[in-house]
């Protein structure tokens, strides 16, 4: 039982009737009247007061998506013969965002009411929600009485599919289905021939038919049909150079998302996908395979990934990918260039892979580091920011130059265009027949 303001209200007041005895003749007696009161009432409040009147159930989807908001719908039964005033504490995961999970209502007896409230989780993994406590006022409003009622309920957060910048990423997705349309032409293989159409801007003049174009009085190319049955495999890296924020994010969120979607658009297209997480260790490995099962088990494994301290081991893993992969792959690499230590470390791992792979790497650059090279200092402090900024800023470019020089293809764009420019890329590399 908890006792409320009131309660504590009436009882100073019979100790101060009691104190001023003293001087007011009758004082004692009007204390002890009101003490006598004070103490049936509270009987009376404790006799009365609904226990175990509150049912709960709670309703939310088992399946969440990261930042995207999601309401909890709790469903309340007052089982007493008369209203009650409840005060309801709902628990959602501590990682989840929102207040609104604290509340009071009233219920009337024998009747369902429901109470909705909104929660976002910025965070990917595997969740549980807890029990529901409550307390229930006393009809003289002197004490509540307090319960709990246990509501155990998982729940998975998984990767956002949309994500910042989603309208570009949406127009590269459906761009997908379209682009790439060039079959790739390796030695002793043709091109599969597949329609004519009207010859636009960034078309090939090789692929031009001038036999149509000459009937219909307008340029007219060839399509040809993107070849099926490549290789893929997304690499993704999980060590301490994924852990810093951009924004709401850590890096290692934007990877994930673009590595869902380039998963989702190479087995649309008809390709083999596999992947292999990893920090110091493979965490998992999936050799190239297609179907929607595929992408299922991938996104299983990325739902409870988070980053970690551990300088991520680029020879392992590259080792283990070449001796899975005996066909020409491209291998998609979602890293950091966080210091030129781990940057060559990269380059002398990936160079073996070439040229029987190809690979790429995709790195988020720091868009924050960059703003402040291009603003003007105003003061001394700036002055050594703008130094230190600009000397990261030519140590990654650097890095990057020196990765392009060696045969080693990048992709160096801000954290909300990851998914499109790698999606971009990927298409771009079946168009040229790479590989």
């Amino acid at each position: 039982m908890v006792f409320l303001p009131r309660f504590y209200f009436t009882l100073v007041i019979a100790i101060l009737l009691a104190l001023a005895s003293i001087w007011v003749p009758g004082g004692m007696a009007l204390s002890l009247s009101l003490t006598l009161l004070l103490t049936c009432a509270v009987l009376a409040d404790v006799v009365l007061i609904p226990r175990e009147a509150l049912r709960v159930r709670r309703n939310v989807p088992t399946v969440l998506r990261q930042s995207q908001s999601f309401t909890v719908e709790l469903t309340l039964l007052n089982q007493a013969d008369r209203p009650g005033r409840f005060q309801i504490v709902d628990s959602p995961p501590v990682e989840f965002t929102g207040t609104a999970h604290r509340f009071s209502i009233r219920l009337e007896p024998r009747k369902e009411t429901r109470h909705g409230y909104p929660l976002k989780s910025y965070r990917r993994g595997s969740f549980s929600f807890g029990a529901v406590f409550y307390r229930v006022t006393g009809p003289l409003g002197l004490l509540q009485h307090q319960g709990r009622i246990d509501l155990p309920q998982p729940v998975s957060v998984l990767p956002d599919m949309t994500g910042e910048g989603s309208r570009d990423l949406q127009l590269a997705l459906a761009g997908a289905f379209q682009a790439g349309r060039r079959r790739s032409a390796r030695r002793g293989e043709g091109s599969e021939f597949e329609s004519l159409r009207e010859h636009q801007r960034d078309d090939d003049f090789r692929h031009i038919d001038w036999k149509a174009s000459a009937k219909r009085g307008k340029l007219i190319s060839r399509q040809y049909e993107t070849e099926r049955d490549q290789r893929l495999m997304i690499l993704l890296d999980t060590g301490r150079l994924m852990s810093p924020k951009i924004g709401a994010y850590r890096k290692l969120d934007y990877a994930i998302n673009a590595c869902v979607h380039l998963a989702q658009v190479a087995l649309h297209k008809g390709d083999l996908v596999g992947y292999a997480i990893f920090n110091d260790e493979m965490l998992a490995f999936a050799e190239p395979q297609k179907g929607h099962a595929q992408l299922s088990h991938f996104v299983r494994n990325l739902t409870a990934l988070q980053p970690t301290r551990l300088e991520s081991d680029y020879a392992a893993l590259f080792h283990r990918v070449m001796r899975s992969c005996s066909r020409r792959t491209l291998i998609v690499c979602f890293t950091d260039l966080g210091d030129a230590h781990s940057a060559n470390t990269l380059l002398q791992a990936a160079l073996p892979l070439m040229p029987r792979h190809l690979p790429v790497i995709v790195t988020v650059s720091n868009s924050e580091v960059l703003a402040v090279t291009k603003k003007a200092p105003a003061n001394e402090f700036e002055v050594y920011r703008h130094v230190a900024a600009a000397e990261i800023w030519n140590d990654y470019q650097r890095t990057l130059r020196g990765l392009r020089s060696r045969g080693v293809a990048t992709v160096s764009v801000p954290a909300q265009e990851l998914s499109t420019s790698a999606i971009n890329e990927y298409l771009r590399i079946k168009e040229t027949a790479r590989l």
